[in-house]
């Protein structure tokens, strides 16, 4: 490219920039009118492990829960329980949570942490509901 050339497309674009027709660093950044744009952090992991490990009733979606709260308890590291799942989907894409539950109890008892069944929270969940249904019944 000639220096003239590209003199003339530098001074076509100057004004363009300063116009605000060019995207500015700012934009790029995500500065705008002096505050700064964070992006969104995704779904919590409850949310992704439920999609992920296919969690259709109650009790599934209450154990995964039961298996954040040792998360955030940190009785049990995230990645382990991320590695799991991932390891849950490929050994059983279509229903991966019987394959999730027996390979996190595993891997918790090789680490001394207690994990939950699935039979456990249907059972708790399962005496929580008989009462709930005969507390509401009419006297």
């Amino acid at each position: 490219m000639k220096l003239s050339a590209w003199m003339t497309a530098v001074a076509l674009a100057l004004p363009l920039a300063a116009a605000g027709f060019v995207g500015s660093a700012a934009a790029q950044t995500g500065i705008t009118n002096s505050t700064v744009v964070v992006p969104t952090q995704g779904a919590a992991l409850d949310d992704y492990l439920i999609s992920r490990l296919r969690a259709t009733t109650d009790d599934q979606r209450q154990y995964v829960r039961e298996i954040v709260k040792l998360v955030d308890q940190n009785k049990l590291e995230k990645r382990v329980v991320l590695a799991l799942e991932r390891y849950a989907r490929r050994k059983s894409p279509y229903f991966p949570l019987p394959v999730y539950e027996r390979a996190l109890r595993v891997e918790g008892f090789k680490r001394g942490v207690t994990v939950p069944t699935l039979k456990e929270i249907v059972a708790r969940n399962g005496a929580s509901a008989a009462r709930t249904v005969r507390d509401s019944r009419f006297r």
